[in-house]
């Protein structure tokens, strides 16, 4: 039997909610997922609060004593907020996704999309702003827009 040791991390409500969506209330670290290497890259690079961001909850992980002894007991974990930064990055990737999937399929405005998703992992207008989402989304937008010429094969028969 081991045991763990349960460390907090700040995250805004948006991101508590999606990490809970996606590994429970608790996550118990594993260096194997994509959220323990990046755990594990945000400690191994070293911390420096640089940005002031707006962290008003807190999200449980739990860890062995050895896997403390890696990532290092120096680092403040209730001062961590670059994970925040980090997983909002994946939090938006995610709905993007999302959002270009319907795209393609329905032809259709992703407004819905997004708010379908962000129903689906329970993120209210109160976590995070739709319309300011959506804005960053169209900013980005991952599906490419193109303007592609049709090819006018009968000119290309006509010359041989």
């Amino acid at each position: 039997m081991s045991v763990y040791i349960t460390k907090e991390i700040p995250v805004s409500s948006h991101i508590k909610k999606y990490l809970k969506y996606t590994f429970g209330s608790t996550y118990t670290f594993n260096q194997k997922d994509f959220f323990g290497k990046l755990i594990t890259s945000v400690f191994k690079k070293g911390y420096r609060k640089r940005v002031v961001v707006k962290c008003d909850d807190i999200y449980t992980i739990k860890l062995k004593a050895y896997q403390v002894k890696i990532l290092g007991n120096l680092i403040e974990w209730e001062e961590c907020v670059s994970l925040n930064k980090a997983i909002d990055s994946f939090f938006r990737r995610q709905v993007f996704f999302h959002m270009d999937m319907n795209r393609k399929l329905d032809k259709d405005n992703s407004y819905p999309a997004m708010v379908q998703c962000l129903f689906e992992m329970d993120i209210t207008e109160d976590d995070i702003n739709y319309d300011s989402l959506y804005r960053d989304y169209k900013r980005k937008c991952s599906y490419p827009k193109t303007t592609r010429k049709k090819i006018n094969y009968e000119s290309d028969n006509n010359a041989a």
